[in-house]
């Protein structure tokens, strides 16, 4: 019997959603957004609709090209990435999206490739709103750079980072996603993370504060940071 790679992958998805659900419920993290970084297919869209969209009052949001990877630069390249694949239009995202359940108005879209579309702009359309989820699908290094340091300013205490490529690249941390955060994190020292959920594909962080700032009605916590 051969071994069923899209099954064992839906079901991983199910159990970061199944957790993200979990949490956000314990901790409160009621009026926020749910970011998306990377759409193809709204497969994952989808999942954070089914397992929050009942329990929270998210507004969610899908940053994409819509066209496809970018050009693919020379730190970023592997034999499965070129560019223009993974690509799903706008138009079909927002109808399987639609057609999953999600109503019109708790879904909003962001056209572009993340160094142009991630712009302050954009940011003041959206905040003072924090979010719960970021969910970083960029596959590329030169992708979520640009994605980290837009994201940076809706963080919250609580906010769930979750890294959908983690171990792309062998798992090297001097390439994709993990050297994106690296260098973010080393960037920007004085913000508290700890380790969360992770599966064979994807890893995810939870956002303590800054440094010095006790969460809200809560001691201090003992659990190591990452």
């Amino acid at each position: 019997m051969s071994f069923d790679h899209e099954t064992f992958r839906d079901r991983q998805r199910e159990y970061i959603f199944s957790c993200i659900a979990r949490f956000c419920y314990l901790n409160s993290l009621n009026d926020s957004y749910y970011f998306e970084f990377g759409c193809h297919k709204a497969r994952t869209m989808r999942l954070a609709w089914e397992h929050t969209g009942g329990l929270f009052d998210w507004t969610y949001v899908g940053f994409d090209s819509f066209a496809g990877l970018p050009e693919i630069s020379e730190i970023d390249r592997q034999p499965i990435w070129k560019q223009g694949c993974l690509a799903t239009t706008e138009t079909d995202f927002i109808i399987l999206t639609i057609r999953a359940g999600m109503p019109p108005e708790r879904l909003r879209t962001v056209k572009g490739f993340y160094d142009q579309s991630l712009n302050p702009a954009l940011a003041e359309t959206l905040l003072p709103r924090k979010a719960a989820v970021i969910f970083v699908d960029c596959d590329l290094y030169r992708s979520t750079v640009p994605v980290l340091a837009f994201a940076k300013q809706f963080l919250q205490p609580g906010t769930i980072i979750v890294f959908d490529d983690w171990f792309c690249f062998y798992g090297d941390p001097e390439r994709g996603e993990r050297r994106a955060w690296g260098e973010f994190r080393q960037a920007n020292r004085e913000l508290r993370f700890v380790e969360f959920i992770h599966t064979n594909e994807a890893q995810a962080f939870i956002y303590l504060g800054k440094k010095g700032m006790l969460p809200i009605e809560k001691a201090p916590s003992s659990e190591a940071e990452s």
